[in-house]
């Protein structure tokens, strides 16, 4: 069993690298989905973590963790995963390891996305969404037909509040508090290679793969 860590901050390109690592083979684990999944089928870490968001709390590193050992404790010898959201905490991080140490895994290594914090705010605060169909534009690098209006219904577009400029840079801000200790872990560990997410998609995927081998 094989494991890989991808960390990186929002709008840094994590979907387009998951994209790369799915196509080799890896399962991609997205603790976010695998949240939703939980609740909707109201299993006990389900119910549990509901109870937590609707009191306004985070979920525990216990419910996340034991979302992990389910998906690892069925895994074969063959398996390989690349970890989107997991870990985010020390305590998940060397919980991560002692789990693949149970289950006779390895931790291949941790890909870090590094991109200047002004080109993310380019790339999340041009972002526009649909506000019937969903579909997203990008006013630079995917712009409608018409301005502010979808392609598909001629429904206005609007800028999420979450990808607001101001927005942007609080969430950057909170991700480089909580991954620093994080990226000191791995690094100790020698386990961290680093991708410039600067790059255009077709770079950054050429990078990913030749770190694999490929």
């Amino acid at each position: 069993m094989t494991a890989i860590v991808l960390l990186g901050p929002p709008g840094a390109g994590k979907g387009t690298v998951a994209e790369v690592f799915s196509e080799k083979g890896y399962t991609h684990i997205s603790t976010g989905e695998l949240l939703r999944e939980e609740i909707l089928q109201e299993t006990p870490l389900g119910v549990e973590a509901k109870l937590r968001l609707d009191d306004g709390k985070f979920v525990s590193d216990e419910i996340v963790v034991g979302m992990i050992r389910n998906i690892l404790g069925k895994a074969g010898a063959a398996d390989k995963f690349l970890f989107d959201g997991f870990p985010r905490t020390l305590i998940q991080a060397e919980s991560l390891d002692r789990l693949l140490h149970e289950f006779g895994g390895r931790l291949a290594e941790v890909v870090q996305l590094d991109c200047p914090d002004e080109l993310i705010i380019k790339r999340l605060s041009g972002r526009r969404t649909c506000t019937e169909c969903g579909t997203v534009y990008h006013i630079a690098y995917n712009p409608p037909s018409c301005a502010d209006k979808c392609d598909n219904d001629a429904c206005d577009l609007q800028l999420r509040s979450d990808d607001a400029p101001d927005t942007v840079r609080k969430r950057l801000g909170i991700y480089k508090e909580r991954t620093a200790p994080l990226i000191d872990y791995y690094q100790g560990k020698g386990a961290i290679r680093r991708v410039d997410a600067s790059l255009s998609i077709e770079e950054v995927r050429n990078a990913v793969l030749e770190g694999l081998g490929t």
